[in-house]
């Protein structure tokens, strides 16, 4: 992660495109249901306009802050010998963990192909973090590339191997599966100058985006229009209205949701036995705000198939009220302005911020907490896999130096 100058001064690629797609986010999972239920067929809208103007002023804060200028010094970058062994090892390994993957990705398949989506047993934990290994080390193979040269070639057999299984998943499966490679790996191209922007280019992410939202709903069995489909079910789906009904919750009597679930990847709070519950059958699970929703009102499928779901102004909100919602939404503006700046530079650690700018697409349905909850762990692996690299660079520069000694040896002798 190398500056190369004050942001100020750079140009960052990409900032348009996170920024225009994350007002979209807000458009269809806030607003888009109040302007059909208002101006289409003109039927009542149980949310009010006080919460609309909340939610419109929570998106025009997170805009100023994710436009604020970000000026900092320059920081000392990784030695390149280092990146480029780190993004060769990454890739080996991206290789090599792809057939079980593959493997793991068509049993899941088979074993909910004949289920309807959303029932049936959840992945195995161990399927779980073999797929995303494979998915952390093809995004570190992704930061680390050098087009120039390395190729493209092994770039795009990459990207083909992280994708493959995430897309075979999703056909009878979520679509967040397959965005979560596909999101990041377009993230990280536009960020580096390798995808530059057309009208043609701008039609093609656009025909990827409804692939990604609707390809995965045919092929599970979801019709996309008549009775049934997914229509109805997004008209079901009152986000703004969870918050609005929900602005009175009380968690006196339990942990603060937010860091639960900020912190739930690092605390084992299972094992302490403190800030969980127990829901659908699950023991000891962190309370975070969707399982908190989802108790108190186990009908509702408001926001998830699972649950109520969340969003990401009520858990700021039963947090610290609504100056809570603004300030959050004004350091998540600028959060995500600064991990679109990093990944225009080469670095182990681009992956990380793209997968957190993916899922910060989802925060208007979701929880903040989901955006970063997932850094200390992933950062702490990086610095590991960059470990056992830098060991294995040094142990074979020692052996080199070994076999050397003899033939220096036998060189003096015969001098002598």
């Amino acid at each position: 992660m190398t500056d190369c100058a004050p942001f100020t001064k750079n140009r960052v690629r990409g900032k348009w495109l996170f920024l225009g797609a994350f007002i979209f986010s807000c458009f269809f999972f806030w607003w888009l249901r109040s302007l059909i239920l208002r101006e289409v067929i003109h039927l009542l809208d149980p949310v009010n306009d006080e919460t609309i103007v909340i939610s419109v002023l929570a998106l025009m804060i997170f805009i100023a802050g994710y436009l604020l200028p970000a000026s900092g010094r320059p920081r000392p970058g990784m030695p390149k010998q280092l990146l480029d062994a780190c993004g060769d090892f990454a890739y080996r390994a991206t290789l090599v963990i792809f057939f079980p993957a593959l493997l793991i990705a068509i049993r899941i398949l088979f074993s909910h192909i004949n289920l309807d989506y959303g029932s049936g047993d959840a992945v195995p934990r161990p399927y779980q973090a073999l797929l995303y290994l494979h998915l952390f080390f093809g995004f570190m193979c992704f930061g680390a590339a050098d087009p120039e040269k390395q190729g493209s070639r092994r770039l795009w057999i990459a990207v083909a191997l992280v994708t493959l299984p995430r897309l075979i998943i999703s056909i009878h499966g979520a679509r967040f599966i397959l965005a979560q490679a596909v999101i990041p790996a377009l993230l990280i191209a536009v960020a580096r100058g390798w995808i530059h922007y057309s009208p043609k280019r701008i039609l093609q992410i656009a025909a990827l985006t409804l692939v990604i939202l609707f390809v995965p709903a045919i092929t599970r069995g979801d019709k996309v229009t008549g009775p049934g489909n997914d229509i109805p079910q997004f008209m079901s789906s009152n986000i703004l209205g969870l918050f609005q009904d929900n602005t009175d919750l009380s968690i006196d009597d339990r942990c603060p949701p937010f860091l639960v679930s900020l912190t739930a990847k690092i605390i084992p709070y299972h094992m302490l036995g403190v800030c969980v519950m127990d829901i659908g059958g699950l023991k000891n699970m962190p309370a975070t705000l969707e399982r908190i929703l989802t108790d108190n009102n186990p009908e509702s499928q408001n926001g998830t198939r699972s649950g109520t779901g969340s969003i990401y102004l009520l858990e700021l909100y039963v947090t610290g009220g609504i100056f809570a919602v603004y300030a959050g939404s004004a350091l998540f503006g600028f959060s995500c302005r600064r991990f679109v700046g990093w990944l225009g530079k080469r670095s182990l650690f681009s992956g990380i911020w793209a997968e957190c700018l993916t899922r910060a697409l989802l925060a208007p349905r979701g929880n903040l907490s989901y955006v970063y909850e997932r850094i200390p762990s992933l950062i702490l692996a990086t610095f590991l896999v960059i470990g056992i690299v830098w060991a294995g660079r040094l142990l074979k520069s020692e052996r080199a130096l070994i076999s050397a000694r003899p033939c220096r040896s036998l060189q003096l002798r015969q001098e002598v």
